[in-house]
Protein backbone atom coordinates (compact mmCIF):
# COMPACT_ATOMS: atom_id res chain seq x y z
CA UNK A 1 0.00 0.00 0.00
CA UNK A 2 2.86 2.37 0.81
CA UNK A 3 4.26 1.88 -2.68
CA UNK A 4 0.86 2.64 -4.22
CA UNK A 5 0.52 5.85 -2.24
CA UNK A 6 3.99 6.96 -3.24
CA UNK A 7 3.29 6.24 -6.89
CA UNK A 8 0.31 8.57 -6.70
CA UNK A 9 2.24 11.34 -4.89
CA UNK A 10 3.01 13.09 -8.14
CA UNK A 11 4.55 16.21 -6.64
CA UNK A 12 7.15 14.25 -4.67
CA UNK A 13 8.01 12.09 -7.71
CA UNK A 14 8.49 15.17 -9.90
CA UNK A 15 10.69 16.93 -7.34
CA UNK A 16 12.83 13.84 -6.67
CA UNK A 17 13.30 13.23 -10.40
CA UNK A 18 14.28 16.88 -10.92
CA UNK A 19 16.76 16.88 -8.04
CA UNK A 20 18.24 13.59 -9.25
CA UNK A 21 18.94 15.24 -12.62
CA UNK A 22 20.29 18.39 -10.98
CA UNK A 23 17.82 20.63 -12.82
CA UNK A 24 16.41 23.83 -11.28
CA UNK A 25 12.79 24.94 -11.46
CA UNK A 26 13.87 28.01 -13.43
CA UNK A 27 15.48 25.80 -16.08
CA UNK A 28 12.28 23.77 -16.44
CA UNK A 29 10.23 26.99 -16.55
CA UNK A 30 12.42 28.35 -19.36
CA UNK A 31 11.84 25.25 -21.49
CA UNK A 32 8.17 24.60 -20.75
CA UNK A 33 7.06 28.27 -20.40
CA UNK A 34 5.29 27.27 -17.18
CA UNK A 35 5.84 29.77 -14.36
CA UNK A 36 8.07 28.82 -11.41
CA UNK A 37 5.11 29.46 -9.08
CA UNK A 38 3.03 26.81 -10.87
CA UNK A 39 5.94 24.34 -10.90
CA UNK A 40 6.42 24.84 -7.16
CA UNK A 41 2.69 24.23 -6.64
CA UNK A 42 2.96 20.96 -8.59
CA UNK A 43 5.82 19.76 -6.41
CA UNK A 44 3.84 20.63 -3.27
CA UNK A 45 0.65 18.98 -4.59
CA UNK A 46 -1.04 22.36 -4.16
CA UNK A 47 -3.71 22.36 -6.87
CA UNK A 48 -5.27 25.59 -5.57
CA UNK A 49 -2.51 27.47 -7.45
CA UNK A 50 -2.96 25.52 -10.71
CA UNK A 51 -5.16 26.78 -13.58
CA UNK A 52 -7.24 23.60 -13.56
CA UNK A 53 -8.48 20.91 -15.93
CA UNK A 54 -6.65 20.37 -19.19
CA UNK A 55 -4.00 22.93 -18.23
CA UNK A 56 -3.07 21.25 -14.93
CA UNK A 57 -2.80 17.89 -16.66
CA UNK A 58 -0.76 19.40 -19.49
CA UNK A 59 1.60 21.03 -16.96
CA UNK A 60 2.13 17.66 -15.25
CA UNK A 61 2.80 16.04 -18.62
CA UNK A 62 5.33 18.72 -19.65
CA UNK A 63 7.12 18.67 -16.27
CA UNK A 64 7.36 14.86 -16.27
CA UNK A 65 8.85 14.83 -19.77
CA UNK A 66 11.58 17.28 -18.69
CA UNK A 67 12.71 15.14 -15.74
CA UNK A 68 12.63 11.76 -17.48
CA UNK A 69 9.35 10.38 -16.12
CA UNK A 70 6.60 8.78 -18.20
CA UNK A 71 4.30 11.77 -18.97
CA UNK A 72 1.12 9.73 -19.39
CA UNK A 73 1.75 7.71 -16.23
CA UNK A 74 2.37 10.94 -14.31
CA UNK A 75 -0.94 12.41 -15.54
CA UNK A 76 -2.78 9.19 -14.64
CA UNK A 77 -1.35 9.28 -11.10
CA UNK A 78 -2.17 13.00 -10.83
CA UNK A 79 -5.83 12.36 -11.67
CA UNK A 80 -5.91 9.46 -9.19
CA UNK A 81 -4.41 11.69 -6.52
CA UNK A 82 -6.89 14.52 -7.21
CA UNK A 83 -10.05 12.81 -8.58
CA UNK A 84 -12.30 15.85 -8.48
CA UNK A 85 -13.59 18.45 -10.94
CA UNK A 86 -10.75 20.92 -10.45
CA UNK A 87 -8.46 18.44 -12.20
CA UNK A 88 -10.80 16.33 -14.34
CA UNK A 89 -13.08 19.12 -15.62
CA UNK A 90 -11.30 22.38 -16.14
CA UNK A 91 -11.93 25.36 -13.84
CA UNK A 92 -9.50 26.76 -11.23
CA UNK A 93 -10.53 25.81 -7.69
CA UNK A 94 -9.79 29.29 -6.39
CA UNK A 95 -12.39 30.76 -8.75
CA UNK A 96 -15.35 28.65 -7.58
CA UNK A 97 -18.00 30.33 -5.54
CA UNK A 98 -20.78 27.78 -6.07
CA UNK A 99 -20.98 24.07 -5.46
CA UNK A 100 -20.02 21.52 -8.11
CA UNK A 101 -23.51 20.88 -9.47
CA UNK A 102 -24.39 24.53 -10.00
CA UNK A 103 -20.96 25.18 -11.50
CA UNK A 104 -21.48 22.58 -14.23
CA UNK A 105 -24.82 24.12 -15.13
CA UNK A 106 -23.41 27.65 -15.10
CA UNK A 107 -20.47 26.57 -17.24
CA UNK A 108 -22.77 25.19 -19.94
CA UNK A 109 -24.80 28.40 -19.88
CA UNK A 110 -21.63 30.52 -20.06
CA UNK A 111 -20.42 28.55 -23.08
CA UNK A 112 -23.63 29.36 -24.96
CA UNK A 113 -23.40 33.05 -24.05
CA UNK A 114 -19.74 33.25 -25.09
CA UNK A 115 -20.54 31.81 -28.50
CA UNK A 116 -23.33 34.33 -29.01
CA UNK A 117 -21.20 37.37 -28.18
CA UNK A 118 -17.94 36.13 -29.70
CA UNK A 119 -18.69 37.82 -33.03
CA UNK A 120 -19.97 41.18 -31.78
CA UNK A 121 -17.74 41.93 -28.80
CA UNK A 122 -14.34 41.89 -30.60
CA UNK A 123 -15.60 44.32 -33.25
CA UNK A 124 -17.08 46.72 -30.69
CA UNK A 125 -13.95 46.68 -28.53
CA UNK A 126 -11.61 47.19 -31.48
CA UNK A 127 -13.67 50.08 -32.87
CA UNK A 128 -13.74 51.75 -29.46
CA UNK A 129 -10.02 51.22 -28.90
CA UNK A 130 -8.89 52.52 -32.28
CA UNK A 131 -11.33 55.43 -32.00
CA UNK A 132 -9.74 56.46 -28.71
CA UNK A 133 -6.26 55.94 -30.17
CA UNK A 134 -7.01 58.28 -33.09
CA UNK A 135 -8.45 60.86 -30.70
CA UNK A 136 -5.33 60.80 -28.52
CA UNK A 137 -3.06 61.00 -31.58
CA UNK A 138 -4.94 64.02 -32.95
CA UNK A 139 -4.76 65.77 -29.57
CA UNK A 140 -1.03 65.14 -29.07
CA UNK A 141 1.18 68.25 -29.32
CA UNK A 142 3.38 68.57 -32.39
CA UNK A 143 6.47 68.55 -30.20
CA UNK A 144 5.77 65.00 -29.07
CA UNK A 145 7.76 63.60 -32.00
CA UNK A 146 10.97 65.03 -30.52
CA UNK A 147 10.64 62.90 -27.37
CA UNK A 148 13.71 60.74 -26.76
CA UNK A 149 13.41 57.28 -28.36
CA UNK A 150 12.34 54.63 -25.89
CA UNK A 151 10.48 57.01 -23.55
CA UNK A 152 7.09 55.48 -24.38
CA UNK A 153 3.92 56.61 -22.67
CA UNK A 154 2.63 54.09 -20.16
CA UNK A 155 -0.47 52.29 -21.46
CA UNK A 156 -3.76 53.04 -19.76
CA UNK A 157 -5.11 49.49 -20.14
CA UNK A 158 -4.42 46.14 -21.83
CA UNK A 159 -6.42 45.14 -24.91
CA UNK A 160 -5.40 41.61 -25.91
CA UNK A 161 -6.69 40.05 -29.12
CA UNK A 162 -6.33 36.29 -29.71
CA UNK A 163 -6.80 34.68 -33.15
CA UNK A 164 -6.81 30.89 -33.64
CA UNK A 165 -5.38 29.07 -36.66
CA UNK A 166 -6.80 25.76 -35.40
CA UNK A 167 -8.56 24.35 -32.34
CA UNK A 168 -7.20 25.55 -28.99
CA UNK A 169 -8.37 26.06 -25.41
CA UNK A 170 -7.58 29.30 -23.58
CA UNK A 171 -8.19 30.13 -19.92
CA UNK A 172 -8.01 33.88 -19.16
CA UNK A 173 -8.14 35.93 -15.95
CA UNK A 174 -8.88 39.65 -16.42
CA UNK A 175 -7.93 41.83 -13.45
CA UNK A 176 -9.59 40.22 -10.40
CA UNK A 177 -12.46 38.52 -12.23
CA UNK A 178 -12.96 34.72 -12.22
CA UNK A 179 -11.20 32.72 -14.92
CA UNK A 180 -12.95 32.35 -18.29
CA UNK A 181 -12.38 29.18 -20.34
CA UNK A 182 -12.75 29.66 -24.11
CA UNK A 183 -12.56 26.89 -26.72
CA UNK A 184 -11.34 28.30 -30.05
CA UNK A 185 -11.96 26.83 -33.48
CA UNK A 186 -9.92 27.80 -36.53
CA UNK A 187 -10.63 31.41 -37.47
CA UNK A 188 -12.12 32.40 -34.11
CA UNK A 189 -11.07 35.67 -32.48
CA UNK A 190 -11.51 36.94 -28.95
CA UNK A 191 -10.62 40.28 -27.32
CA UNK A 192 -9.93 40.71 -23.61
CA UNK A 193 -9.84 44.19 -22.08
CA UNK A 194 -8.09 44.69 -18.70
CA UNK A 195 -7.47 47.76 -16.58
CA UNK A 196 -4.39 46.50 -14.71
CA UNK A 197 -3.39 42.94 -15.51
CA UNK A 198 -4.34 39.96 -17.64
CA UNK A 199 -3.16 36.36 -17.51
CA UNK A 200 -3.96 33.56 -19.90
CA UNK A 201 -2.89 29.98 -20.57
CA UNK A 202 -3.21 28.15 -23.87
CA UNK A 203 -2.95 24.39 -24.41
CA UNK A 204 -1.48 24.70 -27.94
CA UNK A 205 0.58 27.92 -28.22
CA UNK A 206 1.35 27.39 -31.92
CA UNK A 207 -2.39 27.60 -32.71
CA UNK A 208 -2.73 31.17 -31.47
CA UNK A 209 -1.60 34.57 -32.78
CA UNK A 210 -2.07 37.48 -30.40
CA UNK A 211 -1.50 41.18 -29.92
CA UNK A 212 -1.49 43.70 -27.10
CA UNK A 213 -2.86 47.18 -27.75
CA UNK A 214 -2.56 46.57 -31.48
CA UNK A 215 1.07 45.34 -31.45
CA UNK A 216 1.78 41.66 -32.30
CA UNK A 217 2.98 39.47 -29.43
CA UNK A 218 5.91 37.06 -29.50
CA UNK A 219 5.39 33.39 -30.28
CA UNK A 220 4.06 31.54 -27.25
CA UNK A 221 5.90 28.28 -27.82
CA UNK A 222 5.84 24.98 -29.72
CA UNK A 223 2.79 22.86 -30.38
CA UNK A 224 1.64 20.61 -27.59
CA UNK A 225 3.47 22.45 -24.79
CA UNK A 226 1.04 24.60 -22.77
CA UNK A 227 2.13 28.22 -22.22
CA UNK A 228 1.16 30.85 -19.68
CA UNK A 229 1.38 34.65 -20.11
CA UNK A 230 1.08 37.15 -17.26
CA UNK A 231 0.68 40.75 -18.49
CA UNK A 232 0.69 43.99 -16.51
CA UNK A 233 0.75 47.64 -17.55
CA UNK A 234 4.47 47.65 -16.70
CA UNK A 235 5.70 44.43 -18.33
CA UNK A 236 3.50 43.84 -21.41
CA UNK A 237 6.05 45.34 -23.82
CA UNK A 238 8.44 42.51 -22.93
CA UNK A 239 6.03 40.14 -24.72
CA UNK A 240 5.79 42.16 -27.94
CA UNK A 241 7.66 41.66 -31.22
CA UNK A 242 10.37 44.33 -31.31
CA UNK A 243 11.17 46.16 -34.50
Amino acid sequence: MAADRKSENVGTRLREAREKRGVSLREIAAVTRISVRVLEALEKNDISHLPGGIFSRSFVRSYAAQVGLDPEAAVEDFVKQFPHDTVTAGHPAASRGDDVDSFESDKRMATVVIRLIAVSVPLIVLLAYFGMSRGRSAAAPSGAASTTAGAETRAERLVVELTAHRDAVVSAIVDDLPAVDVRFAAGNQRVFDAERRLSFTVDDPSAIEWSVNGTPGRGLGPAGTPAAVHLTLDNYRDYLITR
